[in-house]
């Protein structure tokens, strides 16, 4: 009997560690890193968007283009979890939104997800932050 009540607790919390959810984060309007020494000639928003692309795909993002200054930007994780956001940028300034998920808990009611979701995006942050700065040092 002991050993059932034991076997049933262990399956509780592991069902519960599997559910745990955070508030969702969004990066906003965050400067890009300035660089000590201006580039040799101005970047282009071009040269942003590639920057930003070339970031993502170093964890598995891919983006598409969806306006000027406006890329939906896509991750995959083993084939189970996947999320999308929107990727708004200019030359000073990007955001980083939710737009959407599948397995990561969201509950847009409270605004919850798994926190997974925000890992991914505090490195997509910082990953465009490091290409932009590596950019801008060329």
């Amino acid at each position: 009997m002991r050993s059932i009540l034991c076997c049933v607790v262990l399956a509780v919390i592991v069902a519960v560690a599997g559910c745990r959810t955070t508030t969702l984060r969004n990066v906003q309007d965050t400067p890009f890193a300035a660089v000590a020494v201006e580039p040799a000639k101005p970047l282009s928003l071009q040269d942003y968007e590639a920057a930003i692309i070339r970031a993502g795909a170093q964890r598995g993002w891919t983006f598409e283009r969806a306006g000027t200054g406006h890329l939906v930007g896509s991750v995959n994780v083993r084939g189970k979890h996947s999320a999308q956001v929107d990727v708004l940028f200019n030359t000073e300034t990007f955001s980083i939104v939710y737009k959407d998920s599948r397995n990561l808990n969201y509950k847009a009611e409270t605004g919850e997800i798994h926190p997974n979701y925000n890992h991914w995006v505090s490195n997509l942050e910082d990953d465009i932050q490091r290409e932009i700065t590596v950019m801008k040092a060329s």
